[in-house]
Formats: C-alpha cells, structure tokens, sequence
C-alpha cells in the first residue's frame, strides 16, 4: 500500500483527480480523496494503479475509487 507524497496531496489538480465518488454513509459530500494505491504489475509509471478506501473499521467495506494509468504527478 502507498499513500500520495504531499506534493500531490496538496496540488488542487491532483488532489482532484483523486478524488472519487462515495456513498453518503460514507462522507456526506459523497466524494472523498482516496491517496492510498496499489501498483498493478510492473515497477514503472506505465504500470495501472487501484485507488481505493479502507473503511472496513467502519464497517462501510472498501471502496475502489480508481484502477487504470498512473495519475498525474510530478514523474508524469
């Protein structure tokens, strides 16, 4: 599991796209900035990512915000 580097966290832009649509039992916004991923395959920046957020303590599940190309930042 990674986790967004502060330069993403903090971009409007990047934080944006990383943000994703949720229930509202989830956030009342029903959208949520999901920075924690998973490389699928390979180690490089064309290897897909799954965004995603863990609220099984919440017993709300795990939520899958994201999965294809790596997203922008400061290596793409």
């Amino acid at each position: 599991m990674r986790d967004e580097f502060r330069t993403v966290k903090t971009n409007t832009v990047w934080r944006k796209e990383r943000t994703f649509p949720v229930p509202e039992y989830v956030d009342p916004v029903c959208r949520l900035f999901m920075g924690a991923h998973v490389r699928i395959g390979g180690g490089n920046t064309v290897a897909p990512r799954l965004h995603y957020h863990d609220a099984a303590r919440a017993e709300h599940g795990i939520f899958i915000g994201y999965i294809g190309p790596h997203l922008t930042n400061t290596l793409t």
